[in-house]
């Protein structure tokens, strides 16, 4: 039997107000994200959030800052906050550059020096494996032994050379580290900030963006 004009309105409407199956309802939160401008943040280093010691967002925190002022006229005014792109600080700022030559000047010779050795060695296993066949016993034997003993010494200086480019790539960031904060803080306290986050947050708008102002601020101005 067809469906009367009446039953029909009411199968669709049914299944119009059922919860689909195959899909899900889309959250708040984004459609929130959607119709703002998204920051996407890939998790690179640690330091983008350990720099700044902060986390959260800044959409929460003004949101909890306006639930407060409409408590009442006695209420704290809302909280001033900025957002900065540490990651591009980081790379942009003038101290990132100074660390970076000071770097390759303090161990060019020595990276210069185990590339030769490197060579030097590549190039005896290369005739060791061309014209070992045609050698003495006695030349053979102590060519061997000697590229032995290169290939070991080689490998120790390369791991103290790693070592110790490690080391002083740490010591290069905890001063570029504590110049960086130093900024910040007084650009906070110099500005009226409540609140400076970094890159741990998943929106924000160009309105609360200080990233230029805080490299202005490394340069010099």
């Amino acid at each position: 039997m067809p469906l009367t004009s009446t039953a029909r309105k009411t199968t669709r409407s049914t299944a119009s107000s059922s919860p689909s199956v195959s899909g899900y309802r889309r959250s708040p939160v984004r459609q929130t994200i959607k119709r703002g401008r998204m920051t996407y943040l890939p998790l690179k280093r640690a330091f983008v959030v350990v720099l700044l010691g902060l986390a959260g967002t800044a959409a929460m925190a003004q949101e909890a800052a306006d639930a407060t002022a409409g408590q009442g006229e006695t209420a704290p005014q809302a909280l001033r906050i900025g957002v900065v792109d540490v990651a591009r600080v980081v790379s942009e700022s003038p101290q990132a550059a100074r660390a970076k030559t000071s770097m390759a000047s303090q161990f060019a010779k020595r990276k210069n020096e185990l590339e030769a050795q490197s060579n030097a060695l590549r190039q005896d296993m290369d005739r060791l494996s061309q014209d070992g066949s045609v050698m003495s016993e006695g030349d053979r034997e102590s060519l061997q032994s000697d590229i032995r003993d290169r290939q070991r010494e080689l490998q120790m200086q390369r791991s103290k050379y790693n070592d110790d480019v490690s080391d002083a790539e740490q010591k290069e960031f905890d001063q570029m580290r504590a110049d960086i904060l130093e900024v910040i803080d007084q650009y906070a306290d110099d500005n009226g900030y409540d609140l400076i986050l970094g890159d741990g947050v998943l929106y924000t708008s160009d309105a609360v963006d200080v990233t230029d102002e805080i490299l202005a601020e490394l340069k010099g101005g």
